[in-house]
């Protein structure tokens, strides 16, 4: 297949993985219901669509060297092992799953501002857990990088959120997943880092008279190059909370999966970052004082029959944490404070 087939306006997934297509020009007509697209190992290179926002505006978008996918309803994208890809421009903010692991030329990503839509947390519609996979996308420029990074906070500040309004009815995980190549922790973004796997912060008092929740997201410099079964990870995380009364400290784990299935054999190749988080990051605030984080990763296949031994536990290169503080008051949302840390 070389031609973009005509889209029913029912249909709700397409796969279109390992065709020769280079150019579609998808409408607003044929976008509107599309929930799933499937283009691995394709070579897709241009793809024009209309932009619907609100379900009502429609703003069109021009010629660009490479696809161009926005669609309100789109929450999974598959764009992986897409070599010639170089552009991702103005994806949704909250789209759920966006697997763009092995495109190697990819080189531009981008999201359109967050207030083009209308997030209403409690709808059942707003997801649970998300996805970011960036995997040996080597070519990513800076810019690019800065706005997975912001795009990843500002979902887990919607989990967060999320997870405040439904406390005491939540049900299943809450999870935010992310990887992408390099080896430096933004400042701005993780303010309290570590040139090791450990991290010890200080909390900021509570000043204000109601209560509140610390909400805790953490960023990792990994080199996975020696995994061979990347899929079966569990990257573990393990803090304590100190209380200012010296009354005592409370202790919690997080794991996350790896998340990627692919049938295809690949590896990591260098040093990756990864962006956690999950609803066991959010604890309600009992005046705690002090926190510390000890992060590594467990590799369960590391002693697999007829291949080369593995590293059982595989090093955390680097770490950085950042900490919201959440009041629970309804018409708030997470601030960010900076008390001091120590390593």
């Amino acid at each position: 297949m070389i031609e973009f087939p005509e889209i029913p306006r029912s249909l709700r997934e397409l796969n279109l993985s390992g065709t020769q297509i280079k150019e579609a020009n998808l409408s607003l007509y044929s976008l509107n219901n599309l929930q799933k697209l499937k283009m691995s190992c394709s070579s897709i290179q241009k793809l024009q669509c209309n932009i619907i926002m609100f379900g009502s505006r429609e703003i069109p978008i021009v010629d660009v060297s490479s696809p161009i996918l926005m669609s309100k309803s789109i929450y999974r994208l598959e764009m992986d092992h897409c070599e010639s890809l170089k552009l991702l421009s103005e994806l949704p903010p909250y789209i759920q799953y966006l697997d763009a692991h092995g495109c190697t030329s990819l080189e531009k990503v981008s999201f359109t501002d967050k207030n083009s839509y209308q997030l209403d947390p409690l709808d059942d519609d707003v997801v649970d857990w998300f996805y970011m996979l960036f995997c040996n996308c080597f070519s990513l420029n800076q810019d690019s990088i800065d706005n997975i990074e912001a795009n990843a906070i500002l979902k887990i500040g919607c989990l967060a959120e999320k997870l405040r309004l439904t406390w005491e009815d939540a049900f299943g995980p809450i999870i935010l997943f992310c990887c992408f190549p390099g080896n430096k922790i933004s400042a701005n973004k993780f303010e309290y880092q570590s040139m090791s796997s450990s991290l010890v912060l200080k909390i900021a008092p509570n000043e204000s008279s109601g209560s509140r929740s610390l909400v805790f997201s953490i960023c990792l410099v990994v080199d996975l190059t020696r995994c061979h079964h990347h899929e079966s990870l569990k990257f573990i995380c393990k803090y304590q909370l100190t209380t200012a009364s010296g009354g005592g400290n409370e202790k919690f784990t997080s794991e996350w999966s790896s998340f990627i299935e692919d049938e295809t054999e690949w590896k990591y190749m260098g040093d990756h970052l990864l962006i956690l988080f999950r609803e066991d990051m959010v604890k309600k605030d009992k005046d705690y004082e002090e926190a510390s984080f000890e992060f590594y990763i467990e590799n369960p296949k590391y002693n697999v029959e007829g291949e080369e031994i593995e590293e059982e536990y595989i090093k955390v290169e680097k770490c950085g944490v950042h900490v919201s503080y959440m009041d629970e008051e309804p018409s708030t949302t997470p601030q960010h404070k900076s008390p001091r840390h120590t390593e």
